[in-house]
């Protein structure tokens, strides 16, 4: 079976050539989430006026790739905002977290779902960031150290294994499920060429348990939301109607009516978001409910006297301060990650030696309070990985530009040793 034919056999003919004409005829469209910790909405419009707010996101924009080129800006670097597919964010808009809540993101990579969870928690709450793939995860830590979050633990697990140790842990949950990946094919012409109803099918298998993982870890009264960026009912409405009658338990959560959503009949509930309706690459998703009343989990943190004037120096000492496999570091509330391969808990402060070097993600969690600021040929010279001259007593400092932190230094008889990691190097 074709691409074509497979859509054809659930969507009406004139939504199939739309679709299919949106895929191969449409522009590819490019949007961001800005980290209003690190600049306004009012800075950010006044510096690029063209941006259009996106129509259901706070504080995301869609923008002309070809006008603005906001992956090779500093400001990414900086961690101001984060480039993410505008129909992607939606299922954090549905999923709505509040602060406070603890949340899983089962299939994170790279990250995007997991950081706009983290901005509409303001940095309060956690949410454990994991994906099974090694690599994919390393990648992702990255992402969430560049954007500065402190409430996300990134991990790399296999839950066949370890969902025992999750029993009704999470108050809501995000499976953005493996699959064909058709919502590709408008950027990845590749994508089209390695489509293949075989892998439908048994990317659907593998979602069911996936799903069936997820719900195991899902509390009392708590909140799922199962989202792809594939076209295909089997991976979309049949994966859900073959999860419920499996679950006839679950409460379905009606998605609003809107012209730019596309309802199907037999799962009304969903909503897809086609490009051709949708300004953006598209995006099934579903939410449901576990039946119960949520119990929230105590907000609990350690506190750290070993380090007690560090954590007062950065204003560190009402989170919970861990060491972890030599690593200290600073999480919104303790989470108890022993059955979890973790690469990171919530703000890496450094690693222990014989002295201890603050680390990069402490530079881009704070705020440019904690900051030197130095000048614009000085902050060139530093991301290339310079040194220059500065006038300060010998220690560590933060080192910021047009208020927005850079990383570290250290200041030695009047001249900065340079500890911009080496892999972000640049010319600016």
């Amino acid at each position: 079976m074709d691409f074509r034919t497979s859509l054809n056999n659930y969507l009406p003919q004139t939504e199939v050539d739309s679709l299919i004409n949106s895929i191969e005829n449409g522009k590819q469209t490019h949007a961001l989430l800005l980290n209003t910790k690190k600049m306004s909405d009012e800075e950010f419009l006044s510096r690029f006026p063209n941006v259009r707010k996106h129509p259901f996101v706070e504080h995301a924009y869609l923008y002309d790739k070809d006008e603005y080129e906001f992956g090779k800006d500093m400001l990414y670097d900086d961690g101001v905002y984060s480039i993410e597919d505008a129909s992607a964010m939606m299922v954090v808009y549905f999923l709505k977290p509040q602060e406070d809540d603890v949340i899983l993101d089962i299939c994170a990579a790279p990250g995007g779902k997991s950081i706009g969870a983290s901005l509409a928690m303001n940095d309060k709450g956690v949410i454990v960031s994991n994906d099974i793939s090694y690599p994919r995860a390393k990648a992702m830590s990255q992402n969430v150290e560049r954007m500065g979050r402190g409430d996300i633990i990134v991990a790399s697990n296999d839950f066949v294994f370890s969902h025992i140790h999750f029993h009704s842990s999470f108050d809501k949950i995000i499976v953005d499920a493996p699959c064909s990946g058709s919502a590709m094919m408008r950027k990845n012409p590749e994508a089209k060429a390695d489509w293949r109803y075989e892998k439908v099918k048994s990317n659907a298998r593998k979602q069911l348990d996936i799903l069936e993982l997820a719900y195991d870890m899902l509390k009392e009264g708590g909140t799922l939301a199962y989202s792809t960026c594939s076209f295909s009912f089997e991976e979309d409405e049949q994966t859900i109607i073959t999860f419920k009658e499996k679950h006839p338990e679950i409460e379905m959560i009606a998605l609003p009516e809107d012209p730019s959503f596309y309802h199907n009949e037999k799962l009304p509930e969903a909503v897809h978001l086609f490009p051709n309706r949708f300004e953006g690459e598209g995006q099934f998703i579903c939410l449901f409910k576990k039946p119960g009343t949520i119990v929230k989990t105590p907000h609990k943190i350690i506190s750290n006297q070993r380090y007690k004037e560090f954590l007062k120096d950065y204003g560190l000492l009402d989170r919970s301060n861990e060491m972890m496999r030599s690593k200290f570091y600073s999480l919104y509330q303790s989470f108890d990650s022993t059955h979890l391969n973790i690469l990171r808990y919530g703000v890496k402060l450094f690693e222990m030696r014989d002295i201890y070097i603050p680390d990069h993600h402490l530079a881009h969690f704070l705020g440019p309070e904690y900051s030197l600021p130095i000048s614009l040929e000085e902050a060139k010279a530093y991301v290339h990985g310079d040194t220059f001259k500065i006038d300060k007593p010998d220690g560590f400092y933060i080192v910021s530009y047009d208020k927005q932190n850079l990383g570290y230094v250290k200041a030695t008889q009047g001249v900065v040793k340079n500890h911009y990691p080496k892999g972000l190097r640049r010319e600016w």
